[in-house]
């Protein structure tokens, strides 16, 4: 018994470490939302509109299309091999990746694979019929990346409304993929236990550009969005942080890390609804 209240006041000073950890960066945006309703139960930080770089927050998305296309066809396959041209630069990336995996450890050569057998038509379409966020794909001006490219911190960009809307949406059952699809991809969304709570999320993780379009390795923007779950209530969440100065690891884990901080002190009904504010399933 010792050891495990141990274990548990030990997790707790973990979650709040990292909690301050993420409180050095700006808050861009909490937006915490009704899954049935769309009323807003939580809203910080003044930029839940402003467009952002989906990072690998879009790895959501690929994964509906390689599952509504029949290029992904179960939690464990394809499993592909890592091939050197691939250039990883994280050792976790070099090895056989599953889709669950893909989304586990956001490989990123895994998500050039899925659009590269997606073909360009086919995934200009999906991203134009999820009409997510401004549906531009077309990749950095006469670079001809928007395969590799595009929602890295390039021309693909969504607000937090418009992910939480998105999420609403593939939950809902209101995009043009297969029931089985929708499915697959909420079996192999990373899962987390925070108090009460269960959450399923996607990290993301981007630098911010310097005027003349390189990138500033100082400034990290950090997203963590997904649905957490209890007592048959789901709350669909969109969190963005950006660093005021450069600061160890990833935004995204950071900014994961310090979100399910907070999931684990909210009970129930600690997240007041705000009246006449809410986020509707039709893009806007």
């Amino acid at each position: 018994m010792l050891g495990r209240q141990v274990k548990s006041l030990f997790a707790a000073l973990m979650l709040s470490l990292f909690a301050v950890s993420a409180s050095k960066a700006e808050v861009v945006c909490t937006l915490v939302v009704d899954g049935a309703t769309g009323v807003v139960r939580l809203e910080e930080g003044g930029g839940c509109a402003r467009p952002a770089a989906p990072a690998s927050t879009f790895k959501v998305a690929m994964a509906l299309m390689g599952f509504d296309a029949g290029i992904l066809t179960g939690p464990d396959a394809p499993a592909w091999d890592y091939r050197k041209e691939f250039n990883a630069v994280r050792e976790v990336d070099r090895k056989t990746v599953t889709p669950t995996s893909w989304l586990a450890d956001s490989v990123l050569w895994y998500s050039r694979e899925t659009v590269k057998r997606l073909g360009a038509d086919k995934f200009a379409g999906y991203v134009a019929d999820f009409a997510y966020g401004n549906a531009d794909v077309s990749g950095d001006p006469g670079q001809d990346n928007g395969m590799t490219r595009s929602w890295l911190n390039s021309s693909l960009q969504i607000s937090p409304e418009g992910q939480v809307r998105f999420l609403r949406q593939m939950l809902d059952g209101a995009l043009p993929v297969s029931v089985a699809a929708r499915d697959a991809v909420v079996s192999i969304m990373p899962h987390f236990t925070a108090g009460a709570w269960d959450v399923h999320g996607k990290t993301g993780t981007y630098y911010e550009r310097n005027a003349d379009g390189s990138y500033n390795s100082k400034k990290q923007y950090g997203w963590f969005v997904g649905w957490a779950e209890r007592d048959g209530q789901r709350l669909v969440f969109a969190y963005l942080i950006r660093d005021a100065k450069q600061t160890a690891g990833s935004a995204g884990p950071r900014a994961r890390d310090a979100l399910l901080a907070r999931f684990t002190k909210w009970g129930n009904g600690q997240i007041a609804g705000r009246t006449g504010s809410f986020i509707g399933l039709n893009a806007s």
